[in-house]
């Protein structure tokens, strides 16, 4: 296990897609795949900042909560319902505590991770740009 760190918020983005069929249409259920990795890309590194120091004893309480919530409402997650915003912090809060394992966790269109590893999304997922280089860009370019 190596010593860096990718901070106190971890690193969370979005999985590259496998190479997929344009789409004819959207349906529902890829819109709410696209706002569910927006959501946890967001949410996520909020949840690793929270649970960063936390014990062991804090984490298997924050992980045993997290999978009754997941397991009692995951239809109110995706569908709605009156459980839906606790269930959706659940999943935060699990992939938070996921991330923590080497190599961090990929799923549902989202990888986290605390520490960089080979094969890592964040550390290979296409250049690193800052505003300043597309500026140089565009002065580049006739």
């Amino acid at each position: 296990m190596t010593t860096e760190s990718y901070g106190p918020f971890g690193c969370v983005v979005a999985a590259p897609r496998g190479v997929q069929p344009p789409r004819r249409h959207t349906t529902r259920d890829d819109q709410f795949r696209d706002r569910l990795v927006d959501w946890l890309t967001f949410m996520v590194p909020m949840f690793i900042a929270e649970l960063r120091n936390a014990s062991d004893e804090e984490l298997e309480r924050a992980r045993t909560d997290a999978l009754e919530q997941i397991a009692s409402h995951g239809d109110d997650l995706q569908y709605g319902g009156k459980h839906q915003a606790s269930s959706r912090t659940a999943l935060a809060k699990a992939f938070a505590i996921l991330a923590r394992a080497d190599g961090g966790v990929t799923a549902l269109g989202v990888h986290a991770c605390l520490r960089p590893h080979e094969g890592c999304p964040g550390l290979t997922w296409g250049p690193r740009t800052t505003p300043s280089d597309h500026t140089k860009s565009r002065e580049r370019t006739p």
